[in-house]
């Protein structure tokens, strides 16, 4: 797999974002969407030719509102009817402890990571803005840029992630996500998979992952998403049996076309399936995930999709322009009526004068346009 284990100040940036917990995405900043409630006359509806489209919300990562109703709004005026949650947005209108990761940054960075005052939310501070996260020419892979943390910054995040470890152990009631999902329900969008980076770690207490099972069904969702990981699907199978709950595993560029059926996965039970990112997989293998898309789906083990386009060179593109066969793998999908879950992730660089609203909503439109 593409990650570090090197901690002495260097930190991938899938390393990253799990380290934080997630919730390092979510910074604290005044709202924009000031006037605005959850509360629409007109229900979201985002099932185009009986295929279901949505979005994982860290599409919306670079947009200010950042609790469960700031989501909540973001994907109702996107016109999406479901969705992959990020913990972060539900955790901080629980009220749990927030991991403002820019005013530390701003705290122990002053001038930004690179050069760049106050950096960006979603990407290693040495990546330039828009560029994929593990880019990888065709034919091989590329390691991504490491994020050189300062010892001090470091030091204070593990402080920030202790909190919220505790507040994890000791949440023992559901209220509160049980009325977000109420929210939701009523705003006409459901959530089918929970989205914790870090479960299944082996730094996860037995309460930590109670809480995050039970967090998930509170939410109505039916599975929580992680990083693909043979020691994770060993240690989380018995207890997704348990609970009821799937662990769906999310792949970077490391899947390759017989990671799934040659490697150890889904021996471990039916509570293990697959979030095929066909995006990265295009960009790692120089292959699109079409055929991938058929045999998963076909074993009844393919949950759900990320939709990006990519490069077999490793650019992330507008839906359309690379090599992933989005509008194929959508066609696929609806021609054999499988009931997978197909979640928009925008990554590719916002045009200049347009913002992540509108460009989720015209990949919304072009799901719209290929299936309609």
């Amino acid at each position: 797999m593409e990650e570090h284990n090197n901690f002495n100040g260097q930190l991938s940036r899938r390393r990253f974002i799990g380290y934080t917990s997630a919730a390092a995405i979510y910074t604290v900043i005044p709202p924009i969407l000031s006037g605005c409630t959850s509360k629409s006359s007109t229900k979201p509806d985002s099932i185009f030719g009986g295929v279901k489209i949505g979005a994982i919300t860290y599409s919306f990562r670079e947009l200010p509102g950042t609790n469960a109703e700031d989501t909540l709004e973001y994907l109702v005026k996107c016109g999406l009817s479901h969705c992959e949650l990020m913990s972060g947005p539900i955790e901080e209108s629980a009220g749990a402890p927030v991991i403002n990761f820019m005013e530390l940054m701003s705290k122990f960075m002053p001038g930004g990571p690179g050069g760049a005052p106050g950096g960006r939310r979603d990407s290693v501070p040495q990546e330039k803005q828009g560029a994929p996260r593990d880019s990888v020419p065709q034919g091989g892979r590329r390691r991504r840029p490491e994020f050189e943390m300062p010892p001090e910054l470091r030091q204070a995040l593990e402080e920030k992630q202790k909190e919220l470890t505790e507040w994890r152990k000791n949440c023992t009631s559901m209220v509160k996500f049980k009325e977000i999902r109420e929210m939701y329900y009523k705003a006409g969008v459901k959530v089918h998979i929970v989205k914790f980076d870090n479960i299944g770690e082996e730094t996860a207490s037995p309460e930590e992952h109670e809480y995050m099972f039970n967090v998930t069904k509170a939410m109505g969702a039916k599975g929580i998403t992680t990083e693909l990981d043979e020691k994770k699907a060993e240690r989380l199978a018995p207890l997704a049996k348990e609970h009821g709950i799937f662990i769906v595993f999310h792949n970077h560029t490391q899947l390759t076309p017989t990671t799934y059926s040659s490697g150890p996965y889904f021996s471990y039970g039916k509570y293990i399936m697959s979030n095929l990112d066909i995006g990265h997989f295009a960009a790692g293998t120089g292959q699109s995930a079409l055929p991938l898309v058929k045999e998963l789906a076909e074993q009844k083990r393919l949950f759900s999709l990320h939709l990006k386009d990519r490069t077999f060179g490793g650019d992330t593109v507008p839906f359309g322009q690379g090599d992933a066969q989005v509008a194929e793998i959508l066609k696929l999908i609806q021609k054999n009526k499988w009931n997978i879950y197909c979640d928009i992730e925008l990554e590719y660089p916002i045009p200049e004068g347009s913002d992540p609203l509108t460009e989720t909503k015209n990949c919304v439109e072009f799901c719209r346009n290929v299936l309609d």
